[in-house]
C-alpha cells in the first residue's frame, strides 16, 4: 500500500525527553509510521495510509495537550506540555 506524508506544526513545545512519549503514542495508532518529531521546531511528521489515521493522530496529540496549530480547544494550553520546560518558566 501507499503511504502518505502528514507534517503537523502543533501549537506548544515540547523537549526530547517528551518526544519519546509523543512517538510512541503516534506509533500505537494502526497504520502510522516513521514518525519523527523536531521539537525546536514543533513539529511532527509521520507515514500514514489513510485519512482516518490523521484524524486519531489528531485527536491523540490534543489529549497531550500538543494540539494542531489553529485548533481551538476549550482546555487551557498555555502551559506547555513539556514538563521539562514548565519546570523552566516556574524557576
Amino acid at each position: 500500500m501507499k503511504t502518505n506524508i502528514a507534517r503537523i506544526p502543533v501549537q506548544t513545545s515540547f523537549c526530547n525527553l517528551c518526544s519519546v512519549t509523543i512517538k510512541d503514542a503516534l506509533l500505537s495508532i494502526k497504520d502510522i509510521t516513521n514518525v519523527n518529531l523536531y521539537p525546536s521546531d514543533s513539529l511532527i511528521v509521520f507515514n500514514f495510509i489513510r485519512a482516518n489515521e490523521i484524524s486519531k493522530a489528531l485527536n491523540v496529540l490534543t489529549e497531550l495537550g500538543c494540539p494542531e496549530e489553529g485548533e481551538k480547544v476549550k482546555n487551557n494550553l498555555n502551559v506547555a506540555f513539556c514538563s521539562c520546560q514548565r519546570k523552566q518558566v516556574q524557576n
